[in-house]
């Protein structure tokens, strides 16, 4: 593949990036500004990612404070919105291994378990856990919050066919969970 550079959105807009600027020299305002901007779409991210509320709040906010001390090596001011969503990918990731690591605990202590009412509702939820967080991220990017293909590539700092292409195979690793739940 040759390098190709492709059109993937409009970058942020000035007033965002002073904020990013600033917050990344230690402007605590400028940091709750540029927080407040994203913080519903990161807690969207997460509860969709993990299923739980709790752990969603827990995920938002530890990506946010790992931001505010990072951010200071943020050399692309630009890409401020694919750095803090890789964040909130990463909190996930750790969520969902401590979910796995606290679930063992539980099987060994013989812990009860309390099946869902909704059938079809469980088997989704049941095959949305077993993707893995990258192909969380894509389906909740573009169909819960509706993001176009081109978005989610600048989001992921990826190309615009590589999105497509991976939206497509988590699309068929969903069903193909969802196959092996029936």
């Amino acid at each position: 593949m040759g390098d190709v550079v492709e059109d993937v959105g409009p970058a942020p807009r000035p007033a965002e990036e002073r904020l990013v600027k600033l917050a990344g020299r230690g402007d605590t305002e400028a940091f709750a500004a540029l927080a407040e901007m994203r913080l519903a779409t990161a807690f969207r991210t997460a509860a969709a990612i993990l299923g739980n509320e709790a752990d969603a709040h827990d995920a938002v906010q530890e990506a946010f404070a790992s931001a505010w001390v990072n951010l200071p090596r943020l050399r692309d001011v630009e890409r401020f919105d694919a750095w803090l969503n890789r964040i909130v990918l990463n909190r996930c990731r750790d969520a969902l291994r401590r979910r796995r690591r606290s679930r063992e605990v539980q099987m060994d202590e013989r812990a009860v378990t309390i099946a869902p009412i909704d059938g079809d509702l469980a088997s989704l939820n049941a095959a949305f856990d077993r993707l893995n967080v990258q192909q969380r991220n894509l389906l909740v990017l573009h169909h819960l919050h509706h993001e176009p293909v081109a978005e989610i590539a600048r989001k992921l700092s990826i190309p615009v066919g590589t999105a497509k292409w991976r939206l497509h195979a988590a699309r068929r690793a969903l069903e193909r969970a969802l196959e092996a739940e029936r």
